[in-house]
């Protein structure tokens, strides 16, 4: 007869094989598991939607999932190396001004997928992983993540009193405050400006960097620059751009960097800078603003206020192409790989006072050449190009059109006419 104590040392030796199996198992879904925690903490969670956070998260997902398999095999406390990974990471989740709420909801939704493949993964295996075996596993997983989070509390805690940290996390208060919309009060973001040290300007300007721009690229500021590059769409807040002072040291702070200078606004209205500045961007980055009169963009930033024209039609593009349809219409008469170019006189001329010499400047080509087009565009419009009311109108359909065509011809939206020739 085999000795009480001995009984049950068949399912010890049982789940201990299964635990091996189930860890190893589990190791080789760590990184289909950390791929999906990733995209979800980052889909889920605005904090973490930067793709800078990608790697962060990547790393923190890897390590913790990796050392809980370990503890699948080999039940115990979490490794000490993994807790000073958290200690660290939350400390550098205050250098990053995000609340603590942020990793922990990171958490349950590495919680949630962790469970979700392990349930999986049981199912896979070859031998019957015991119901009272998969329900400990499970059960392990939140004290594990509890003693993670508690390490990362920790690690808050003594970054929280570190005189830089602290510095820091009021600078990005300001900066949520001045970029917020309805508008923060006056009295309010002086009184956050005067804790972050930043020297309240009467005028500032947003500036908003290409996605990517972040604190990978590191990069001292002054004081009077407030840093948003840990924001999911990056962003500067600089001392007004107009100010020759401030303009000699903007073009060596953004050396480099492909942005878009906001107009210059009082600090409480930088939010609607950085909205104007944000859609200059976007169109600069795919192609639709140049420089002046059609020009490759210059080098440097590009300046909002420079093409406020074109923003203000593309703002308000339904109006504009009910007009531009009917205002340019005389342009189908022309052969398509000939449309733009004309309509790119026409708006030099327009701007010019009809001014050859000076279109001609603009355009790059001799005055002869505008000269001869003019006729041709006369012969197209007629006299409604010389009516004065009408200019508005008609540079505000070029603005569309010449932001919006394709290089043969007119734009996709314009709707094509009968052209009884083709010059």
């Amino acid at each position: 007869m085999r000795a009480p104590g001995n009984a049950v040392e068949p399912d010890l030796d049982r789940d201990a094989g299964v635990r091996g199996l189930l860890a190893g198992a589990l190791r080789a879904a760590v990184p289909a598991i950390v791929a999906e925690t990733v995209e979800e903490v980052r889909r889920e969670i605005p904090a973490y939607a930067a793709p800078d956070c990608r790697d962060a998260l990547e790393l923190a997902a890897g390590c913790a999932l990796g050392a809980f398999a370990d503890l699948v095999e080999r039940p115990g406390p979490p490794p000490a190396d993994l807790l000073a990974f958290f200690r660290r990471a939350g400390a550098a989740e205050v250098q990053e001004g995000r609340p603590a709420s942020a990793l922990q909801n990171a958490a349950n939704v590495a919680t949630r997928v962790a469970v979700r493949h392990l349930s999986r993964v049981a199912d896979t295996l070859d031998a019957e992983v015991p119901p009272g075996l998969y329900g400990q596993v499970v059960s392990a997983l939140f004290p594990f993540l509890n003693r993670l989070m508690a390490a990362v509390a920790q690690g808050r805690a003594e970054a929280s009193r570190d005189p830089a940290a602290m510095l820091l996390r009021r600078r990005r208060a300001l900066l949520g405050a001045l970029l917020a919309r309805p508008e923060t009060e006056p009295r309010r973001i002086a009184g956050l400006a005067q804790e972050a040290r930043w020297p309240l300007p009467a005028r500032a300007a947003a500036v908003a960097l290409a996605p990517g721009t972040g604190p990978a690229r590191l990069r001292a500021f002054p004081p009077q620059v407030l840093d948003g590059r840990h924001l999911p769409e990056p962003c500067l807040i600089v001392p007004d751009p107009r100010d020759p002072a401030h303009r000699r040291t903007l073009a060596p702070l953004l050396a480099g960097l492909t942005a878009a200078v906001g107009p210059a606004v009082e600090p409480a209205a930088l939010g609607k800078s950085l909205a104007w500045a944000r859609q200059a961007l976007a169109l600069a980055l795919d192609g639709t603003l140049g420089g002046p009169g059609g020009a490759p963009p210059r080098e440097g930033p590009i300046i909002a206020a420079d093409h406020a024209p074109t923003l203000a039609v593309l703002r308000h593009r339904d109006l504009v192409e009910h007009s531009a349809r009917r205002r340019l219409n005389p342009l189908l008469r022309l052969r398509p790989n000939r449309r733009t170019q004309y309509a790119r006189t026409l708006e030099a001329m327009l701007e010019c006072g009809f001014n050859a010499s000076a279109a001609a400047a603009r355009l790059h080509v001799h005055p002869q050449t505008v000269r001869l087009r003019l006729r041709k565009l006369d012969e197209l419009f007629g006299a409604e190009i010389h009516d004065p009311s009408l200019h508005v109108e008609l540079l505000m359909a070029l603005r569309l059109w010449l932001a919006t065509a394709r290089p043969d011809g007119q734009p996709d939206w314009f709707e094509n006419g009968v052209a009884s020739t083709h010059a």
